[in-house]
């Protein structure tokens, strides 16, 4: 059976406790821990297992809403072991690691903030291949910045064994923030948006389905339209840490707001969270406004199902929960609540 270690546990088994390596990221005086040496893990929770069966929950938790439980039977692990010769090997490399959906909240606070406690100047890296483009440009930007040489493994669904590699432990939310706001930019822009509605138009879910009625609402209000989708993250940065008001439906989006400076007015719009499964989502954009000293409000919007939802999502969601959780829906604004907004 596996066999989880505390943070105490660690430092009283000298063995184990020589394989944690510390990093500090100067700029903030924050350390993070690095396990390095050989060891298994899942390219969906990134569960990370010693050559030795021993687990650091603490450490290598990516989403407090995670269960792991089902690691921790007897069933997982005969069958865990069964399968242990079978797994594909990497040698070398530093596991950034990336959602296995290419979801950018996960992307953005949970795996990037890892990239900046990378001490070789060349390096192998490791993302699931589901990565985006998008994504991928924004780490190459970031270690060219740091003078890093690097190449990219690239994970698909299922275990693998890492022989003499790093992976770096996962932050709390507010840690991740510290981190990711060192990345602010200068702005090379005197005409800088200050009021911006953000659409979904070109997602398979959550998008407003009568965009048409409030569109030329808020363009009669000052707000610009913008599609992130079409704007690289370096750029998607500066907007968000321009505007003074940020309206958006509920989405990874809004994850940009950690960028925005206090006191920036945070319109969210998003569906009812009714089911215990869909509450994680229900205050995720809520606390990171806390979190920056943003002014937030909620409005709550009708829902209306999808027809077709995409393969990744049909991939990895649970059929049932797809079908029915409003988080997997599209939306419908009151246009009473556009029009309350200056």
């Amino acid at each position: 059976m596996l066999k989880n270690y505390t943070s105490e546990d660690i430092k009283n088994d000298k063995k184990i406790h020589k394989n944690f390596l510390n990093a500090n990221f100067q700029e903030l005086n924050l350390n993070c821990n690095i396990y390095k040496g050989n060891f298994y893990l899942d390219s969906f929770n990134y569960f990370t297992v010693s050559d030795e069966y021993k687990t650091f929950d603490s450490l290598f938790s990516r989403d407090i809403h995670q269960s792991k439980e089902h690691f921790y039977t007897k069933d997982f692990f005969d069958n865990f072991k069964k399968n242990i010769k079978q797994f594909k090997e990497y040698n070398n490399t530093f596991i950034l690691g990336s959602n296995a959906a290419d979801n950018y909240y996960s992307n953005l606070l949970q795996f990037l903030p890892r990239i900046f406690f990378i001490k070789n100047k060349k390096i192998q890296i490791a993302i699931h291949r589901n990565s985006s483009t998008k994504f991928r440009e924004f780490i190459k930007f970031i270690l060219d910045k740091k003078n890093i040489e690097f190449s990219y493994v690239y994970l698909d669904d299922g275990f693998y064994k890492f022989i003499n590699c790093e992976i770096p432990q996962f932050f709390n939310l507010k840690k991740s923030i510290r981190v990711l706001k060192s990345l602010l930019l200068p702005s090379d822009s005197a005409n800088e948006d200050k009021k911006i509605y953000l659409t979904r138009e070109d997602s398979s879910y959550r998008k407003i389905i009568n965009e048409s009625d409030i569109i030329p609402i808020l363009r009669a209000k000052g707000y610009k339209v913008i599609n992130p989708q079409l704007y690289s993250i370096q750029e998607q940065i500066r907007i968000f840490s321009k505007a003074d008001k940020i309206i958006g439906p509920h989405g990874s989006n809004l994850s940009n707001i950690i960028f925005s400076k206090p006191g920036t007015e945070i319109y969210e719009i998003g569906p009812e969270f009714k089911s215990d499964y869909e509450k994680v989502f229900e205050n995720r954009y809520k606390d990171l406004a806390i979190i920056n000293n943003l002014k937030y409000f909620r409005f709550l919007s009708d829902t209306v199902p999808v027809e077709n939802h995409s393969n990744l999502a049909t991939k990895y969601i649970n059929k049932k929960i797809l079908n029915n959780s409003n988080y997997y829906k599209n939306l419908i604004v009151k246009v009473k609540d556009i029009n309350n907004i200056e």
